[in-house]
């Protein structure tokens, strides 16, 4: 089996993922400690896109807005999973923003906090600060992704969050489009 093949048939990891992160930003003030990673914030603005799995897929929504984003919502009652999200990465007093996306959680469209080395000062300097911000929000979502994973084939997957997530994908309903 070649990687695209393996990508198509665990592809629904990353849509589950991002559907997870969006449910936990709303639900937990955007909070998650991630241990030796730190305590970082995560909301999701601007673009979205959902799109619907199995027979139905190709059927997409695409939704611009604020962190509560109303179409989306009301998607996801619909059995649409985001697919594809604008991002907000807060950690300490540094700000990130990106696209991340379901089948290979690629960020695209990163935009760095600035960069505080003069670069007539030290080159080398700037260039390792540059390669340290662009390295941060990997890590996050790295280790985002290794907390869902060991929730998702946890027991508590089945008995809490999964009912959390689905009580909260319901409430989306009173949201439908405008």
């Amino acid at each position: 089996m070649n990687l695209v093949e393996r990508v198509q048939q665990t592809e629904f990891l990353g849509r589950e993922f991002l559907t997870w992160l969006w449910f936990r930003s709303e639900s937990g003030e955007g909070l998650f400690d991630l241990g030796e990673v730190g305590t970082v914030e995560v909301w999701f603005e601007g673009k979205m896109t959902l799109e619907a799995d199995g027979e139905e897929r190709g059927d997409k929504v695409t939704c611009t807005g604020g962190t509560r984003l109303r179409e989306a919502r009301f998607a996801l009652t619909r059995g649409k999973r985001v697919t594809q999200a604008a991002v907000r990465l807060i950690k300490g007093d540094d700000e990130w923003t990106f696209s991340l996306d379901a089948p290979w959680l690629n960020l695209s469209g990163l935009k760095t906090p600035k960069v505080m080395q003069d670069a007539k000062e030290d080159a080398d300097g700037l260039f390792y600060e540059r390669m340290f911000l662009i390295e941060q929000p990997i890590a996050v979502v790295n280790a985002l992704f290794s907390e869902f994973v060991r929730l998702r084939v946890s027991q508590e997957w089945e008995q809490e969050e999964l009912p959390a997530l689905g009580d909260w994908i319901r409430r989306g309903a009173g949201q439908g489009p405008a």
